[in-house]
């Protein structure tokens, strides 16, 4: 269980500072990780459920960071994109508003995310019988994972990213922007073509739908 949880953890914080651009941003978010599993021990102690491979092996790192990405991509953005920011250094009342208005914005986004992916898990607590007992724990224990990586995105993220981005301006990786570039010039065209076929694209979900209902 250990080294499945390293292992997870590790790869997704490479991955979240290759992309975001920012180490600062990258650890405030896989900071979210340690902090949710906390959480989630804590509940599960009280429950009297066991912490095993099981339970452990359903937790999706990718899932657990998601609503924090969402705010501290949006900060990162608000200060990027502000002209004024570029050569100074913002003050900590201007990162608090600016954390304050871009957390605001995306709160929706964000809580509707997770309560998409929480919702997914709904059916399992429905088995009986066997599968009941195997699956409940499992079903239990990621639901509790992402509600506490829910809380902490609304609460703890916007908290620390005004005291940790107010010195980035526009520090960043070049290397990350070859990244989202490169993948952004392969999905640009995808997207066009599904804007301009918008029946087809259509009829194909539908009948996929349908298909997978079968």
């Amino acid at each position: 269980v250990k080294i499945n949880l390293a292992e997870g953890g590790l790869i997704v914080i490479f991955v979240l500072v290759l992309l975001i651009g920012s180490i600062r941003a990258g650890l405030i978010v896989a900071s979210v990780i340690p902090l949710s599993m906390l959480m989630t021990f804590s509940f599960m102690n009280l429950m009297g459920m066991s912490a095993n491979l099981m339970n452990l092996g359903a937790v999706d790192f990718g899932l657990i960071v998601d609503g924090a990405i969402i705010v501290v991509e949006a900060v990162l953005h608000g200060i990027h994109t502000n002209p004024k920011f570029k050569k100074i250094m913002l003050s900590q009342s201007q990162i608090d508003d600016l954390v304050y208005n871009s957390a605001s914005k995306i709160r929706r986004s964000a809580t509707f995310g997770e309560i998409i992916i929480l919702v997914v898990y709904m059916p399992i607590l429905s088995l009986a019988g066997v599968e009941g007992k195997m699956f409940h724990p499992m079903a239990i224990t990621v639901s509790l994972t992402i509600l506490s990586a829910l809380i902490l995105s609304l609460t703890y993220v916007p908290m620390i990213s005004s005291l940790l981005l107010r010195k980035e301006g526009m520090k960043h990786f070049k290397i990350s922007d070859k990244i989202v570039d490169s993948l952004y010039g392969l999905y640009e065209p995808i997207v066009k073509k599904a804007l301009f076929y918008k029946n087809w694209v259509i009829t194909i979900a539908v009948a996929l739908f349908i298909g997978s209902i079968i």
